[in-house]
């Protein structure tokens, strides 16, 4: 049997990782120049790693894959981790700062972060060399004909790939887009329920400052919400390089939802960063414009083969991930049958039950 990936994101790396354990022939295929999707990291921006993509190890989001769980558990000798706990938290609203220290009252998830190292580190660890070898970059896919007995993927460059069996790992965002085509056709469920899930746009900023003149964390906006949607929109300033072994004064900015479209808004990185500059320069009197040294913008909702953040629980993860005709398997963050869904390590336990379904599938 050969097994054709379709993106070496989080959920098409760990697959072929598990082929590979499993002696199964595979082919991964991958749109862009490099692995990793949304996970990915500059080295050559401070004196510690920054993760541009995924960055937070979410022990509340209960997906348990093999290869990770001893690093969900802050327990993996290769990745040194710390329970992320900021000091000063405070809330910009209604042109005000405050300070919040009844925040700290609030439960909240408990989270990991990577002392020196990142999640890319971590995913990169089961992209061996030998994986690679099979690995196919540059090579985006337009269509899969899954008529016959043998699927067939062609790039754009009118090149075909066969296999078997096709696993399909890209971002929930190209499928609605429809950047390739299925013949036959995805049944009409499949697709319905494709467009009934939501990845909104989203996007990481990086700032680093010759003197630090802000707190911890600076909610925009309200915090809390009463809605899903409200919960999953978010904005916030954060101190990039706390629990780093760094004297470095990084200012990091996640945002993603209905929060980052006044951001995503702009068309260049260059007019994105100059309003945030001045959205800093507004809370904080003139300071970030002053002590400003670099930047790095990562706007995810323009990342090409990308096109936004990550699902929001919309659509079912198990309608999502069933396969069609025995033939074409589906994984990905959207994905996870457990209903343990989004997050890399949710995506990558998704890769294994997709694994384990195409493996049983008799021909």
């Amino acid at each position: 049997m050969k097994v054709l990936i379709i993106g070496a994101g989080a959920a098409g790396i760990t697959a072929g990782h598990l082929l590979a354990e499993r002696g199964v022939e595979f082919e991964i295929l991958e749109a862009g120049p490099v692995h990793g999707g949304r996970v990915r990291k500059i080295d050559d921006f401070v004196d510690f790693p920054i993760d541009v993509g995924a960055e937070w190890i979410h022990q509340w989001i209960r997906a348990r894959p093999a290869a990770f769980t001893a690093l969900l558990d802050g327990n993996d000798a290769r990745f040194r981790t710390f329970t992320d706990r900021p000091e000063t938290t405070t809330i910009w609203r209604k042109g005000k700062l405050r300070a919040s220290r009844w925040l700290h009252f609030v439960p909240t998830p408990t989270d990991l972060k990577f002392a020196d190292s990142t999640w890319f580190d971590a995913l990169d660890s089961l992209a061996t060399p030998e994986l690679l070898e099979h690995v196919r970059f540059n090579c985006p896919v337009t269509t899969i004909d899954y008529r016959n007995d043998t699927v067939v993927a062609t790039d754009a460059l009118g090149s075909t790939h066969t296999g078997d069996r096709v696993l399909v790992t890209v971002p929930i965002a190209m499928l609605q887009q429809e950047t390739i085509r299925f013949e036959p056709p995805l049944p009409a469920d499949k697709r319905a329920e494709i467009q009934k899930e939501a990845m909104p746009g989203g996007l990481k900023v990086f700032i680093e400052f010759s003197e630090r003149f802000y707190p911890d964390i600076v909610h925009m906006g309200w915090p809390f919400g009463f809605s899903v949607q409200s919960v999953l929109d978010e904005c916030v300033y954060y101190n990039a390089a706390l629990g780093k072994d760094s004297r470095r004064h990084v200012l990091g900015l996640f945002t993603q939802g209905s929060k980052a479209e006044r951001y995503t808004a702009h068309g260049t990185d260059e007019s994105l960063f100059a309003f945030v500059l001045a959205e800093l320069d507004e809370i904080f009197d003139g300071k970030a414009s002053k002590f400003y040294l670099q930047h790095v913008v990562q706007d995810w909702t323009r990342e090409p083969f990308i096109g936004g953040s990550y699902s929001q629980r919309r659509a079912s993860a198990e309608k999502l991930a069933a396969p069609v005709a025995g033939t074409v398997f589906f994984a990905g963050e959207a994905m996870n049958p457990n209903g343990k869904t989004i997050a890399v390590h949710g995506a990558c336990e998704s890769a294994y039950t997709a694994v384990d379904s195409l493996l049983s599938v008799v021909s």
